[in-house]
């Protein structure tokens, strides 16, 4: 995830109004992400929400602990809705032909541009997609590693908010365009 936002704020950078298709959009490619990345993320939240309906942790839990459950909860539910939109709108086009690789990209940048009364709904919930993947992640890092010193889960947080910021940056530059001056 964290390679996957970083390449695309590389590429928001990089490539500005005009962007060109690049290795992400090629079928082979997304095909191979599909199988190596999504199957196994398929499988995992499977197994994930299932453990949802079982509300024994939930009542053993404090009750900090008990929210911060629900967040990562209501965090993987919003990161299946994301990724089933985004593979919806990047990956099943470009997989079935009605898009090519050289159209992928630039419908994606003018989708994040649009607007709905003047408010970015589009990227607003890219925005939010990115948020509950890079705190989602963040989370089950940390919970499979529980013996980790405290620079150590330290580092993990920084890199979390770095996929958040990273993901974000690529979103709002491919929706408006110029962040900084």
């Amino acid at each position: 995830m964290l390679v996957h936002f970083a390449f695309q704020a590389f590429r928001a950078t990089a490539d500005g109004a005009r962007p060109e298709p690049g290795l992400e959009t090629q079928p082979w490619f997304v095909a191979a992400l599909l199988l190596v990345i999504w199957l196994p993320f398929a499988l995992f939240v499977g197994h994930e929400l299932t453990g949802l309906l079982s509300p024994a942790r939930v009542r053993e839990a404090l009750p900090q602990a008990r929210a911060l459950l629900f967040a990562e909860r209501l965090a993987l539910l919003v990161v299946v809705v994301f990724a089933l939109a985004h593979t919806g709108q990047v990956s099943w086009p470009l997989l079935t032909g009605t898009a090519s690789a050289a159209d992928v990209r630039p419908g994606l940048v003018l989708s994040l541009s649009s607007t709905s009364r003047g408010v970015p709904l589009h990227a607003a919930a890219y925005v939010c997609g990115v948020a509950a993947a890079s705190f989602y992640a963040t989370r089950q890092v940390l919970a499979a590693s529980r013996a980790l010193s405290r620079p150590a889960a330290r580092a993990i947080v920084t890199l979390g908010v770095l996929a958040y910021a990273l993901g974000s940056f690529a979103v709002i530059r491919c929706s408006g365009g110029q962040i900084f001056p």
